[in-house]
């Protein structure tokens, strides 16, 4: 196999010049003027074919407690608009910076963290608003260098103060002197938000084009919380399989909710080891040599890395994109696995430095989206079933859960011919239960223009770290027709992390691709 790509879609610098035209604006500077305020991140803004056509950069204005939302074209000189609303959007490294300095200069702890006693780590949740208030409050966690316990403390950023809670952390924190997973590396990741997107195409021996796809890494993926690696517009042989595939949502939920839940986010980019020698660097993507791999923490039980993006390499028959992402303690880990015959794996893996949460039974849910359009837009859905004399066909929006025992399977075809795509679970991904509500959802495409992420159905529009963190894609299914429609399928995979060591489940495959902390389902094609 032959590797190609080149960078697509907006520059970095065309981003930055678009968020300087944003903060010279009249209508910026009005909404800002006095206010202590700072700036979080930049999502785009795109047509129905996924094209960015503008830009909105988002703040927090720490004087009035609101995120502020400012919008405009990209690349252009349209006017800016100025909005409030009210979520806590995930601390930035600066944001965590300042929170540290001011625990710094707090008597209680000047002394410990100058003389490296006590050391600063990122803490779940990232944030705090107490009951009866609206002051946000970013949550900063102390752990002993030698052993102890481990303290999680708020921070006003307003009001340069630390806020200390009697049993040792926040609601939904936990604090004890059990502490299970990798170290900490504690490296520096990529600021979300950051650009990247990527064109890249797969070629086998004979240079005939087999894969072609644009990608767009972590830190500027789409949805609330990002989505991880996003695929969009993938094509097989010539052929269209997908016009955007995610896994926009993502939850944690702990026995008898000790930590959590928490609803994580797929934006923010850890490091991870891609050899360098001999590879092809882009903005966020990395090809590597032939014969190289890349290795996540999944591989090696090393929290450090060399690199932060996604890495490209070849493995056997397949093409593999990888990348590393951090959620407070968390370390996720995401691949597509493209093989010459067709084949799509779909991949996410689970993992976490020390913790005293770490030791605690919990169960990941991650959800991938899958916005098929196999060979054009509209397509037919069939349930598949061992026992089943013929495919059932599915007419209307649906949920449900997979059959392991019966092989239960979706087939996505082609609505005007044979060309079809067969979704099949892994018998690794797991049960689902209450809070993982269901595996399947079948849905027809949305697309409201300028609408929200909820209303275009990409995710269910909870934002990171919410108590809430329990999915709500079953409302989107309202008995709408899926017949010879624009189709959006969703799955879910389960994943009981029990191992508090966090070493090698004895329970899962060792055949089990990147490790064995790994669900995702195989989608196959038939007839292609």
């Amino acid at each position: 196999m032959k590797l190609v790509g080149k960078p697509a879609g907006p520059s970095q610098d065309v981003i930055d010049a678009d968020r300087a035209r944003i903060e010279q604006s009249e209508a910026f500077q009005n909404e800002m003027s006095g206010k202590k305020y700072r700036f979080f991140t930049v999502e785009f803004l795109e047509d129905a074919s996924l094209n960015p056509t503008g830009i909105r950069a988002v703040y927090y204005d720490y004087s009035d407690d609101v995120v502020i939302l400012a919008e405009t074209d990209l690349g252009g000189d349209d006017p800016v608009s100025v909005k409030r609303t009210y979520y806590q959007p995930n601390p930035t490294d600066e944001e965590l910076d300042e929170a540290s300095k001011i625990i710094e200069s707090d008597p209680a702890f000047t002394t410990s963290l100058k003389n490296g006693s006590l050391k600063v780590f990122r803490p779940m949740p990232p944030v705090t608003v107490l009951s009866g208030t609206t002051e946000r409050l970013v949550n900063v966690g102390l752990k002993p260098s030698t052993s102890g316990k481990t303290e999680i403390v708020s921070v006003s950023i307003l009001r340069g103060v630390v806020v200390r809670y009697p049993e040792g952390a926040p609601t939904r924190a936990n604090s004890a002197p059990d502490a299970c997973g990798m170290t900490d590396a504690n490296q520096a990741r990529t600021a979300i938000g950051t650009a990247g997107t990527f064109d890249f195409t797969v070629f086998d021996g004979s240079n005939n084009v087999l894969w072609q796809m644009n990608i767009t890494r972590p830190s500027i993926s789409g949805g609330t919380n990002g989505s991880g690696i996003e695929l969009r517009n993938v094509r097989y042989k010539g052929k269209t399989v997908f016009k955007r595939a995610h896994v926009p949502l993502l939850d944690v939920q702990y026995d008898g909710d000790v930590c959590g839940p928490y609803r994580d986010w797929l934006n923010d980019e850890g490091a991870f080891q891609a050899p360098a020698a001999g590879a092809q660097d882009f903005t966020g993507f990395r090809i590597l040599a032939s014969g190289q791999v890349a290795t996540t923490a999944l591989d090696t039980g090393d929290d450090t890395g060399n690199y932060r993006g996604v890495a490209i390499y070849t493995q056997g028959s397949e093409a593999v994109l990888v990348t590393e992402m951090e959620a407070g303690w968390y370390r996720y880990i995401m691949e597509w696995r493209f093989d010459i015959n067709g084949t799509i794996r779909p991949r996410f893996g689970f993992g976490g430095v020390q913790n005293n949460c770490v030791c605690i039974t919990h169960h990941h849910h991650a959800y991938w989206r899958f916005d098929f359009d196999v060979v054009n837009t509209n397509n037919r859905v069939y349930q598949l079933e061992n026992g089943r004399k013929f495919r059932l066909p599915i007419l209307t929006e649906m949920n449900g859960n997979k059959r392991i025992q019966t092989n239960k399977r979706l087939l996505i075809q082609n609505g005007s011919g044979d060309e079809a795509y067969m979704l099949v679970p892994n018998i690794f991904d797991g049960t689902v239960d209450a809070f993982g509500v269901n595996d399947f959802w079948v849905l027809r495409y949305k697309n409201v223009g300028g609408g929200s992420n909820f209303q275009n159905e990409i995710d269910d529009g909870t934002f990171a770290g919410d108590p809430n963190a329990i999915n709500k894609i079953t409302p989107f299914v309202n008995g709408e027709s899926v017949a010879n429609q624009d189709i959006v399928v969703w799955y879910g995979a389960h994943f009981n992390h029990h191992d508090g060591a966090n070493v090698i489940n004895s329970q899962r495959s060792p055949k089990i691709l990147t490790g064995d902390h790994v669900v995702g389902p195989d989608l196959r094609p038939v007839r292609w």
